[in-house]
């Protein structure tokens, strides 16, 4: 089973440079150039699309953020039959079924950042106030680290969880990145468990190594008709399901039970994708889970239902997230230690991942995964686990 109607695949993927600071490019080229780049690796020319996606913001022009008219006029005055902003797999989700129902033909999910940091040190001080909006969570001074943070501890109290078994993902994470030359941390060698947590500490539990990257750089992927793509440049990879489940406010609230026994949105959105694709969790051959710090790993990996809640540490340490394992998750190294290149934008490098493994042959061969044929792929965030996209992805 898949979407309805043409089917949709992914038949073009792109990445720029990943670097900890470009100089001299603007998130703009970055953007522009990986959509060329996806292009190209599909055999399609920027004539051929007519939707575009993007969690970024929509235009650099001042007061602009209107992303229809910007898009359309940055490929060529093109007209544009779909424009979606969302993040990641949950956005990929909905591209595939604008052009599953016929909406749109060819379309591009594009994202890209250069010069402009997640890290608050990064970021410019307004001079006077008001400093943050009223609805920002910065306002009583929360910090991403601070809220995975608090999280992770709720997490650990509730299950007997060590921060030592948090350490494998990062572990975990940087040996993959050590099989990948794109990677931004690969060349830096393996992580042991003590140089996770002899790391600083950043916000308690979480040390320096349990954090992800915070780097420059642009990817795109492009989407086409089933029939389309058969006919095309590269393999194509089938989106089989999808879905987004949104059910908290941004890092404003915590729900109770914070961590449910029943699932979060995450699960909600999961189950749905694996409904519309037909296929289990036991079928999965390779992930790629939004991995911002080490804990968000492990409840990915609950929440998409591969072990039960509270389980996940021990399914990590029992080493079945790592190549050769019954689960291999970012085989790439993951926003830990290959790239993360914006906010909410990196979740499609992931997908970019999971791609390169189902097509065969386009990764190093000591990281491809033996004969992958399904993969899943998932975006998370606001208050964390609030909300989330998911994608199933497969090839004939």
């Amino acid at each position: 089973m898949a979407f309805p109607g043409r089917g949709a695949a992914i038949v073009g993927v792109y990445l720029t440079e990943q670097a900890k600071k470009i100089e001299g490019r603007t998130s703009t080229e970055l953007q522009i150039e990986a959509v060329k780049g996806a292009l190209a690796d599909a055999g399609l020319s920027v004539k051929d699309v007519d939707g575009i996606a993007t969690m970024d913001k929509a235009s650099p022009v001042s007061g602009s953020y209107h992303p229809h008219h910007y898009w359309a006029e940055q490929l060529g005055q093109l007209p544009m039959s779909l424009i979606e902003t969302g993040q990641g797999a949950g956005a990929m989700a909905k591209m595939a079924a604008a052009v599953s129902a016929g909406l749109a033909d060819t379309v591009v999910y594009v994202s890209g950042k250069a010069g402009e940091g997640i890290n608050p040190a990064r970021k410019a001080v307004p001079k006077k106030a008001p400093r943050v909006g009223e609805w920002q969570y910065s306002i009583t001074g929360g910090t991403h680290p601070a809220w995975y943070a608090a999280w992770a501890r709720r997490y650990m109290h509730d299950f007997g969880v060590t921060s030592a078994q948090l350490a494998e993902v990062a572990v975990a994470a940087r040996h993959h990145a050590t099989l990948n030359p794109e990677s931004l941390m690969g060349s830096k060698g393996e992580l042991t468990i003590d140089d996770v947590l002899n790391s600083r500490m950043i916000a308690d539990p979480l040390h320096l190594l349990d954090c992800c990257l915070d780097n420059d750089g642009g990817y795109a992927l492009v989407i086409t008709s089933l029939d389309r793509a058969r006919d095309l440049k590269q393999k194509p990879v089938q989106i089989l399901g999808g879905a987004e489940w949104y059910g908290m406010d941004y890092y404003l609230n915590i729900p109770h039970p914070w961590i449910n026994p029943e699932g979060s949105a995450v699960s909600k959105a999961a189950d749905r994708a694996f409904g519309i694709a037909g296929v289990s969790r036991d079928d999965i051959d390779v992930a790629g889970l939004y991995d911002c710090f080490t804990i968000t790993t492990i409840r990915d990996i609950e929440e998409l239902g591969f072990c039960k809640v509270g389980e996940g540490a021990d399914f990590a340490q029992d080493g079945n997230i790592r190549l050769g394992g019954r689960l291999p998750v970012n085989t790439h190294g993951g926003l830990l230690s290959c790239s993360h290149n914006g906010m909410g934008g990196p979740a499609g490098l992931h997908t970019i991942e999971v791609v390169r493994q189902l097509r065969g042959g386009n990764v190093e061969p000591e990281r491809q995964v033996d004969g992958a044929r399904l993969g899943v792929t998932l975006s998370q965030g606001m208050s964390v686990h609030g909300g989330g996209g998911v994608l199933v992805l497969g090839v004939d």
